[in-house]
């Protein structure tokens, strides 16, 4: 169970940058929590839309995780994520 954790938390470092960028275009257009979170549900849905095409897969070779189930990995990013976007958001906040 952790080397599967661990396994999705490393693919997730590939896409921290730029999950950061898109959390600070919300921040600055509408700091809205459930604007955030609902765009990155979106994002992951468009994520697991391009993986799930062969020829995308065999592009990318960094998704290359063994034993975990396509909706695990994805629940998993989403709710890494929006916890991070959430902690963000409400700092953001407490500032603005």
């Amino acid at each position: 169970m952790r080397k599967r954790f661990t396994s999705i938390l490393n693919y997730y470092k590939s896409m921290a940058l730029w999950s950061f960028l898109v959390t600070l275009g919300i921040t600055v257009i509408n700091p809205e929590l459930i604007l955030a979170l609902s765009t990155k549900l979106f994002l992951v849905f468009v994520l697991w839309f391009i993986l799930s095409d062969r020829k995308m897969r065999q592009r990318l070779r960094f998704y290359r995780i063994s034993g975990v189930s396509n909706f695990t990995f994805f629940s998993v990013i989403f709710l890494f994520d929006s916890f991070i976007t959430a902690s963000f958001l409400l700092l953001i906040k407490g500032f603005i």
